[in-house]
């Protein structure tokens, strides 16, 4: 048997034309308009609290791995806007309110990057202690 598609109508006529992401088999829809938006959104509330309350410890890649994390849930989010549009129906409110925390957790790990790099350099921008860490004590026993 060949996997080769036939063009006299021999196969299967269940199966789909395209990628089963595209929506053309009810797959792509809006469940998974609603998947990408409720996701991306769970993302970026989690992205705001890693960015917030993380210690940064005063290693700039750490904010770099936040601010990856903040976009990719943009990206999830996003990609749920031309599905609601393809099935005739507004977009989700969690579409927004996620590119609104993503760009505001982004922003805030500019802003730590900025501080850590300054301190580094002996300039001191205000900024929560557990940004830049805190100096350890001599590493041995005290009879």
């Amino acid at each position: 048997m060949s996997d080769a598609r036939e063009p006299d109508g021999s196969e299967e006529s269940d199966r789909p034309d395209g990628p089963w992401w595209t929506g053309e088999d009810e797959v792509g829809g809006i469940g998974f308009a609603r998947f990408f938006a409720y996701t991306g959104l769970l993302m970026s509330i989690a992205s705001l609290v890693i960015a917030l309350v993380a210690p940064l410890e005063g290693d700039a890649l750490r904010t770099v791995w936040i601010t990856g994390f903040a976009a990719t849930s943009m990206w999830i989010a996003f990609m749920a806007a031309p599905r609601y549009r393809r099935e005739g129906m507004r977009v989700s409110p969690a579409v927004p309110i996620t590119m609104a925390l993503g760009v505001l957790t982004i922003a805030i790990m500019v802003y730590a990057f900025a501080a850590i790099a300054l301190a580094s350099a002996g300039v001191e921008l205000p900024a929560p202690a557990h940004w830049f860490g805190e100096p350890t004590g001599p590493s041995g026993v005290n009879v």
